[in-house]
């Protein structure tokens, strides 16, 4: 076996379970997520504005750590597919959780298990990679919302991932500007 097919192998077994973490390889992939993650997390909270009594929905909210910096005085939701990182999630928000101000739901990014009109603000980090269907994401962020609601979505350009062995092309999509107004496209 050449080293080349080894990490071609490899790279594909990281992008699977990025797609959907699971066991030990799941736990550590938590770790690493929370430390690359930590500062476009922080700047999609601060843009969407959260304020107190806001309903806030996390998808693909990971082990939890987007919810556990958004504001306390909020109502926090998280949704993922992976028992493996709400397992980690129960852990790190295990009081809020007790004290009823955090609720975590197993489920898809295509049928979230909330009613409509049930969130303020919605936020999406590094989940669109493993979309099937966006627009089926953003019709079912639309229902999901309150009127006057706000989605933020955050991803990494297919340019700062193209160093990435992982990213590409299956299992994750990557996505480019199409120009300069920053609108973002899939690139398969």
């Amino acid at each position: 076996m050449s080293s080349r097919t080894f990490v071609d192998r490899a790279a594909l077994a990281v992008g699977r379970q990025l797609a959907n973490p699971s066991g030990s390889g799941g736990f550590l992939l938590a770790v690493m997520m929370r430390v690359f993650n930590r500062r476009p997390t922080r700047a999609l909270i601060e843009a969407l504005d959260i304020r107190p009594g806001h309903h806030v929905l996390d998808i693909g909210c990971g082990d939890g750590m987007a919810l556990s910096a958004v504001p306390q005085t909020t109502w926090r939701y998280g949704v993922d597919q992976s028992e493996t990182m709400l397992s980690i999630a129960r852990h790190r928000l295990n009081r809020d959780l007790k004290a009823g101000r955090v609720r975590l739901r197993h489920g898809d990014m295509l049928a979230l298990p909330f009613g409509a009109n049930a969130f303020d603000r919605i936020l999406a980090s590094n989940v669109l990679y493993f979309c099937t269907d966006i627009p089926a994401l953003v019709q079912e962020c639309r229902r999901v919302a309150r009127p006057d609601a706000s989605l933020g979505i955050y991803v990494t350009s297919a340019r700062s991932m193209a160093k990435w062995p992982f990213a590409g092309p299956e299992p994750i999509a990557t996505f480019r500007a199409s120009n300069s107004k920053r609108n973002w496209k899939r690139r398969e």
